[in-house]
């Protein structure tokens, strides 16, 4: 099995920029804080992203449990 260096190495930059977007805050680039509720019930999983230094919510994303 690869490790997190090996896979980070196959990586295009393209690739590398988007984590980069996914992770930063756009405003003031501080890494984001992601947390997920799971639920059960509807099966599905909610990620909400905040800015520690801006100390806003970015992103809130819903993803379904197969």
């Amino acid at each position: 099995m690869n490790s997190a260096k090996e896979i980070a190495k196959e990586l295009t930059s393209i690739q590398e920029d988007y984590i980069e977007v996914e992770n930063h805050c756009c405003l003031c680039g501080t890494e984001l804080i992601f947390e997920h509720d799971h639920e059960e019930t509807n099966l599905k999983v909610v990620e909400k992203a905040h800015c520690p230094c801006c100390k806003i919510q970015l992103k809130d994303k819903e993803h379904i449990i197969h």
